[in-house]
């Protein structure tokens, strides 16, 4: 299930009762004391309370008001606990992209979350995940949520810009929001509080539509530049099925940000080519434009046609602006739908899972495989036959083609292992030519041990996390964060037994 987004309008005229609220508010009590930025926050959140005591027990840390301003100016990703919250806030319109929505997880997170105390704290696992760095994080309900925040924080994995620290209730509030100011205060994270047990949606809202006020003034007086446009970098298949499904997936990646210009280009057996792709969209306007290899193994055709399409392309269309991003890799989004896959297939019950890819002469390609298999086998119950105490289930490694152990030797050890219900998951984004192999080497090894159950689960297909971090891979590739793993890339360091490859450099590979 994907997570759920709400652009809301930027702007609204002042109301005259709001306006005459104001008025009696002001007359009421004295906000003066305040720095002007922290005053607008703590007069929001009176005013949409009715509550003065706020107006006593608010703490602004130094710089938060600003910390947030900049923040959501820049169009930085906006966390909420819980729906109520998302639903108040007014997120404006920025130059970093022009209808950011506000994030809420909770629909992705099951109803009793294993190794967390509520839904909102599992929620915000997932939101350290794919936003590590730089969001506003609003917490208006669970302080469950905000005690996983700064535990995150604390331990490396989370660095907001900004928290906003309103949980409400009589059970752990009060205590949330002292811990959140005092690590805040240690790490130098920036958190907006108040020391009671009040708060709740509304009251974090507001403050966070107060930052967001003044972060409209400031994006009004700039110009809104286009987005970069986004190119799809898919391997292609000689497979209609398979070319099908990578065309509903840009479809997919399309609307989850329309005012992104999105097209795809295909490396081989499909149209269109990368070239014809990438000159589609600069006739449709792009002056800058990002490319995201759709590829689970970077490998030779991530390494190469990508970069060199993109080269091409500047000399094609001078002026044109164009990067590229680190491929989808060994991701927890990508294993997180693995793991699903494997577990529906085998009714939660297989002994053994095997993990199919596609195989490469890269050696740090298959590596990675077996990275997948590890992370895979530690710790998530899968290949356990059902064992929820089992720390470390039986995930092997195969491939398909160009390397080894093939399918039907990644299944003969787990026999010999003593596996009787094996799973065989494909490492892939669609179907194709290649999948359809795995299935065919895996009926005629199931008909050569009849005592042995092997259960065949999907590929990946168009599922809302991988779409996901699409746009993550797209972000960090405007942000110039992006980060390609080339140490153990035999065509940059002498690997053993591929020192061949490192002595013939690839030019415009972009390594």
């Amino acid at each position: 299930m994907s997570i759920t987004s709400h652009p809301i309008p930027t702007s609204h005229p002042i109301h005259p009762i709001e306006e005459e609220s104001f008025r009696i508010m002001e007359n009421r009590v004295d906000l003066s004391s305040w720095p002007a930025e922290a005053r607008q926050v703590v007069a929001r959140v009176v005013h949409a309370t009715a509550d003065l005591d706020f107006a006593t027990t608010m703490v602004v840390s130094d710089g938060a008001a600003e910390a947030g301003i900049d923040a959501i100016a820049a169009g930085a990703p906006v966390i909420c606990d819980v729906e109520m919250v998302r639903a108040g806030l007014s997120i404006p319109r920025t130059p970093a992209d022009r209808a950011q929505p506000a994030l809420c997880y909770l629909s992705e997170v099951e109803a009793e979350p294993t190794g967390y105390p509520t839904r909102s704290a599992k929620a915000m696992r997932l939101a350290a995940e794919r936003h590590p760095q730089g969001a506003v994080v609003v917490v208006g309900c669970a302080p469950s949520a905000l005690d996983e925040v700064m535990t995150l924080a604390a331990n490396g994995m989370f660095r907001p810009s900004l928290v906003i620290a309103l949980p409400v209730g009589f059970v752990g509030s009060r205590e949330a929001k002292e811990r959140a100011l005092a690590l805040g205060g240690e790490l130098g994270i920036p958190v907006i509080a108040n020391r009671s047990e009040r708060g709740g949606s509304a009251a974090a809202a507001a403050a966070f539509n107060a930052l967001a006020r003044a972060a409209r003034r400031t994006v009004s007086h700039a110009a809104t530049p286009e987005p970069p446009a986004l190119l799809l970098i898919g391997h292609g298949s000689r497979s209609a099925a398979g070319v099908a499904e990578l065309r509903a997936f840009v479809d997919a990646v399309g609307k989850a940000r329309p005012d992104v210009l999105v097209g795809h280009g295909i490396i081989e057996h499909a149209d269109p080519d990368l070239a014809t792709g990438i000159d589609a969209l600069v006739s449709a306007g792009a002056t800058e434009i990002i490319a995201v290899p759709l590829v689970l193994l970077g490998a030779g055709h991530m390494k190469d046609d990508g970069p060199v399409a993109l080269h091409l392309a500047r000399e094609r269309h001078p002026g044109l602006r164009a990067r590229y991003s680190g491929a989808l890799g060994v991701h927890p989004q990508v294993l997180s739908v693995i793991q699903e896959r494997a577990v529906r297939a085998g009714g939660g019950q297989a002994d053994a899972v095997v993990i199919v890819g596609r195989g490469s002469t890269d050696p740090d390609a298959n590596s990675d495989l077996a990275k997948a298999a590890r992370l895979l086998a530690d710790n998530r119950h899968i290949g356990t036959g059902g064992d929820a105490t089992a720390s470390l289930g039986t995930v092997e490694a195969a491939f398909v083609s160009l390397a080894h152990p093939d399918v039907k030797s990644a299944l003969d050890r787990c026999r010999q292992l003593g596996a009787e219900r094996i799973c065989v998951v494909p490492y892939f984004l669609f179907t194709g030519i290649l999948p359809e192999r795995i299935s065919h080497d895996v009926d005629q090894w199931s008909q050569s041990n009849p005592g042995i159950e092997v259960t065949l689960a999907d590929e990946i297909g168009v599922d809302p996390r991988v779409v996901d971090l699409v746009w993550q891979r797209y972000d960090q590739a405007r942000a110039g964060t992006t980060e390609v793993n080339c140490d153990c890339c035999a065509y940059r360091a002498p690997m053993p037994g591929y020192e061949h490859k490192a002595r013939s450099p690839l030019p415009l590979a972009g390594h």
